[in-house]
């Protein structure tokens, strides 16, 4: 035994430390994947979290699959291993285990009453599912005067997004039938948007398929993933691309199912290139589509303003940069703007900037050029597919690098090596 009793204090911190605070930690980052926190945002809570229950020398690593988190220094250091699943963005989830940590770390929450909250946050918000499934219909309606559609087609993808969100709510029901609810909702759109345009409708049914399957876009997994990329995160990055390309290929065969189906009971359709002018109405059809998001995202009505806000600000500031910085700067400068309002309101309502940020990115359509480039590499043009699907990852790292660089101008609040906000915690 050492005569001079010195005892490590990482060592020390570990060994006295409770198991409880320990499942605490692993069960936050369990709950915080699931929730849709994005690696990089996910590791910071963690580190935080840590720090502030007394756990010193956490280490974690986040990919969409696995999560490994180690306790204390390296001579005693314990590690667990986590195996996940990649999971789409709860807004409501995030907001609350944002205020867990905030309430952890300015210490208005001991580790029993955080392991309460926690699990108060785990349960996923429930809205009647008609409430739900009008949302789809209205998020339909509002994006298609963006894609360039006329109140025809509006119409026409508030009907197929009703039926997009009736399909993909109650695949999601049956067990195992995850993975293949939006391949499923998208045979539904392919195949009612034709039906529509063949008996009378007069909509083009490339329009309204797009529309009505705007929140099934994982627009928000691609430009993650380009972030991951671009912040070396390459485990996480190269899964998110891969995810959000196998999710837009798995549409655009739906769709094609849908469509060959309604073709040969209906017959082919013959349709024009979609116009698209920025006017007033869009800013009212951005409105219109931070509401429905408000819903489809599983956010809190009284975050319903942050999301409005935000999809109007999006829509906004692109065709601003357009016009003054021309098309290729549009989606840096949008994003940029974006990130930059996303962390000034999450530093005044104290929660994840992710309530204004995914609504905002989701305007943005990355997600709606990606399906445009899969859809005509399946339909042989393949020339034109390969231009649209480049001009696709340079739209997503275009997003990414502007939220990269809005975050350089506002403090980060969960990072350890940063002072702590006074008052951060009110609401």
């Amino acid at each position: 035994m050492s005569g001079s009793g010195d005892i490590d204090p990482a060592t020390a911190a570990t060994a006295t430390s409770t198991p409880s605070e320990i499942e605490l930690l692993l069960r936050f980052t369990r709950v915080g994947h699931d929730a849709g926190y994005p690696t990089a945002e996910l590791e910071e809570r963690v580190l935080a979290l840590g720090g502030a229950i007394g756990l010193d020398d956490v280490q974690v690593s986040v990919t969409p699959t696995l999560i490994d988190v180690s306790v204390g220094s390296l001579q005693d250091q314990r590690s667990y291993a986590l195996r996940v699943r990649p999971s789409s963005v709860d807004l409501d989830a995030l907001a609350r285990l944002d205020e867990l940590v905030l309430d952890v770390v300015d210490g208005r929450l001991d580790a029993d009453d955080a392991w309460r909250a926690l699990e108060g946050a785990a349960e996923p918000l429930r809205r009647p599912w008609p409430l739900v499934v009008c949302a789809y219909a209205l998020a339909g309606a509002a994006v298609t005067p963006v894609l360039g559609g006329s109140g025809r087609e509006a119409a026409a993808a508030a009907i197929v997004g009703l039926i997009v969100g009736a399909v993909a709510l109650a695949s999601r029901r049956i067990v195992g039938a995850e993975p293949i609810a939006a391949p499923i909702a998208a045979v539904a759109a392919g195949l009612s948007a034709t039906m529509l345009a063949q008996l009378g409708g007069d909509a083009r049914p490339d329009v309204v398929t797009l529309a009505a399957l705007v929140t099934l876009l994982p627009g928000m997994t691609l430009t993650i993933g380009m972030r991951e990329l671009a912040t070396e995160h390459l485990q996480s990055g190269v899964a998110n691309t891969a995810s959000a390309l196998v999710q837009l290929l798995g549409l655009v065969v739906g769709v094609e199912i849908g469509r060959s189906i309604a073709v040969n009971w209906f017959g082919a359709v013959t349709e024009a290139a979609p116009q698209s002018q920025f006017d007033a109405w869009y800013l009212l059809a951005a409105l219109a589509a931070g509401f429905a998001f408000t819903f489809t995202l599983r956010a809190r009505l009284r975050d319903a303003w942050v999301m409005c806000s935000a999809t109007v600000l999006a829509l906004a500031a692109s065709e601003l940069g357009a016009a003054l910085l021309g098309q290729q700067a549009a989606a840096f400068a949008a994003a940029f703007v974006l990130g930059v309002a996303g962390n000034f309101v999450a530093v005044r309502i104290g929660r994840s900037p992710l309530v204004f940020i995914v609504p905002g990115v989701l305007m943005l359509v990355p997600g709606s050029a990606g399906y445009n480039s899969v859809l005509k590499l399946v339909t042989d043009q393949t020339i034109s597919g390969i231009t649209a699907g480049f001009d696709t990852f340079v739209t997503a790292i275009s997003i990414a690098y502007g939220l990269m660089v809005s975050t350089v101008l506002l403090p980060r609040r969960f990072t350890p090596l940063t002072p702590s906000v006074p008052n951060l915690g009110e609401r």
